[in-house]
């Protein structure tokens, strides 16, 4: 079973690699519903000092090296701060663009029994929110980041949740 999991998450990763314009191709997930502009959710903006400090380029940990079939070094990476949930982004930094996303592969640490959607409330420096929804869950997405800055990512999927700070170009 363990083998099976490598593989299919092998070819997720070889497509999500391969992916280069920004339409849907064979085989791509569903879109995820798009980014609102902004929401009047109260958040505490986060520092843009913070953003950078958690992206690392070191080998993958053991649990998130479903598919790939290297160690992962070279290929940017931020551990949420619980250490539940991985963004590999695959360039750093990713691009806020609202129409297309940016791709990022999300790896939980953690078991999921059910599937359930990845929400993202996210916070920029300055305050602005957005939110997004990944129906698919944790796992390859276009993320639609509106402008760029340092944002605060809460996300939360099948019962957990864990936040991180990435940079948006």
């Amino acid at each position: 079973m363990r083998h099976f999991a490598r593989t299919s998450s092998a070819c997720v990763i070889l497509a999500l690699g391969a992916c280069t314009a920004p339409g849907p191709g064979p085989g791509a997930a569903p879109a995820p519903s798009p980014s609102l502009p902004a929401t009047s959710r109260a958040a505490a903006p986060v520092r843009s000092g913070d953003c950078d400090a958690g992206v690392s380029r070191d080998a993958l940990p053991e649990w998130a090296l479903a598919g790939f079939n290297y160690d992962g070094s070279g290929t940017p990476h931020v551990l949420g701060d619980r250490g539940d949930l991985m963004a590999i982004t695959f360039q750093y930094p990713p691009v806020a663009d609202p129409e297309n996303g940016t791709k990022i592969l999300w790896v939980s640490r953690l078991p999921v029994e059910t599937a359930s959607p990845l929400v993202i409330d996210a916070v920029r420096a300055d305050g602005r929110t957005a939110h997004q929804e990944l129906p698919n869950g944790a796992g390859p997405s276009s993320v639609t980041i509106p402008a760029a800055g340092c944002w605060e990512l809460t996300l939360t999927w099948s019962g957990h949740t864990d936040t991180m700070r990435l940079r948006f170009t």
